[in-house]
């Protein structure tokens, strides 16, 4: 228990302090529009470059990965024909949902929660690998697309892929590292230290967003689908985990594992990613909160029941 509450209590202080600034107005009524297009232009696209550029190719073809990569992608669209076949919902709604209960908080909540829970920092890694090189570019590219009026046609693919610079990073991050390529450490300092910067900025910010807000407020609309994203990444997206890893023949603290990265909250990337496009916002926000709290408990329960 300690172990799992340890490792949330880095981003609830962050996220605090996001609120304090945004309450005692420090940083201008601008503030978090600044860290938000500072976080997805500059510091995110760093983030994704530098962590795919420290794996190597048996990260990103193992068997935890293949297994992140398949409940990731399978909540997701389970979540797009639920909210298609039984809403009218449409659009940055049908999207933001399906990525709020299938994206999972592996840059911040998968390095405290894998060193503190499975003793190992390392059992992050296949998770934040699958959504930085796959997952995250392909919903930036489905929200550009859903959200701004472009032409159909490659080119307006093109500007979908060029607008969004975290594409551009986890495609030449990805090449490098099956080509093997490697730098030097001078080379990849500046670009490390504005990857410092990403998870500190998506928190404060996403702490700053809370002020004045009224989470699950009944005039945004969005209860039912914050409750359904909610429910799929903190039941059902470990459920699937399970399965999948039971398919492919894991057991004991390979299962456990795999099962745990599952069960991490909502990114905060993903309000980052709602925002930069203002798309469903207030469902993003309240997803990753919901989730944020919800996951200590599903956490304790996936302890007690798979702990080997």
């Amino acid at each position: 228990m300690s172990g799992v509450l340890a490792g949330f209590f880095v981003v609830w202080s962050m996220i605090a302090v996001g609120w304090v600034v945004g309450r005692t107005g420090v940083l201008g009524s601008h503030g978090r529009y600044v860290l938000n297009r500072s976080t997805f232009f500059v510091a995110s696209p760093a983030l994704v470059l530098v962590g795919l550029l420290g794996s190597d190719v048996r990260q990103v073809l193992s068997l935890p990965m293949l297994v992140a990569g398949a409940s990731g992608l399978t909540t997701g669209a389970l979540l797009i024909a639920i909210v298609a076949l039984f809403t009218r919902r449409r659009g940055a709604d049908l999207i933001v949902t399906a990525i709020s209960g299938s994206v999972v908080n592996g840059a911040n909540m998968g390095f405290p929660i894998a060193a503190y829970v499975l003793d190992d920092i390392s059992h992050a890694l296949p998770v934040i690998l699958f959504q930085q090189a796959v997952y995250t570019p392909l919903y930036l590219f489905v929200l550009h697309r859903v959200t701004t009026k472009e032409a159909q046609g490659a080119a307006g693919v093109i500007r979908s892929i060029v607008a969004n610079p975290t594409i551009i990073a986890s495609a030449l991050g990805l090449a490098l590292v099956l080509l093997g390529v490697s730098f030097p450490e001078v080379v990849l300092a500046p670009i490390q230290s504005l990857a410092d910067m990403a998870i500190p900025a998506m928190l404060l910010a996403f702490g700053m967003s809370l002020n004045g807000s009224r989470p699950l407020a009944k005039d945004d609309g969005y209860r039912g689908l914050i409750a359904l994203a909610s429910t799929a990444k903190l039941v059902l997206m470990p459920l699937i985990a399970l399965g999948f890893g039971l398919l492919l023949g894991m057991r004991g603290a390979a299962l456990y594992e795999v099962v745990v990265m599952a069960a991490l909250p909502t990114a905060q990337n993903v309000y980052v990613a709602a925002a930069r496009y203002r798309a469903s916002e207030n469902l993003a926000r309240d997803t990753v909160l919901i989730t944020t709290i919800g996951t200590v408990l599903v956490l304790l329960l996936i302890s007690a029941v798979l702990e080997v």
